[in-house]
């Protein structure tokens, strides 16, 4: 897996929000692309949160993937949009294998 961040890869624009730039990911070609295609096609294990990873797709994504910034792939392929409310321990979860 290279270094470079999904911003890069999937050629994230720069946009404006109240005045301040940020990085606007979810409306690119490529990233919808990679989500569309890339997920849906995937393979997934189905492993469930333990009460240590409550709360952590970071820690989630270091288990899974030896890499904590793939936390957001995590997320991406449950559907999650809170961690800080839908990653509950016990709870079953899909991991894409990458």
């Amino acid at each position: 897996m290279n270094n470079q961040s999904r911003y890069e890869k999937y050629g994230a624009q720069i946009r404006l929000h109240r005045k301040k730039p940020y990085l606007d990911l979810v409306s690119s070609k490529r990233w919808t692309r990679f989500i569309t295609e890339g997920l849906e096609n995937a393979t997934y294990k189905v492993s469930q949160i333990p009460p240590s990873m409550e709360f952590r797709p970071d820690l989630i994504a270091q288990a899974a993937y030896g890499n904590k910034n793939l936390w957001w792939l995590v997320c991406t392929a449950n559907n999650i949009i809170d961690p800080n409310t839908e990653l509950t321990a016990g709870k079953q979860i899909y991991i894409a294998i990458i």
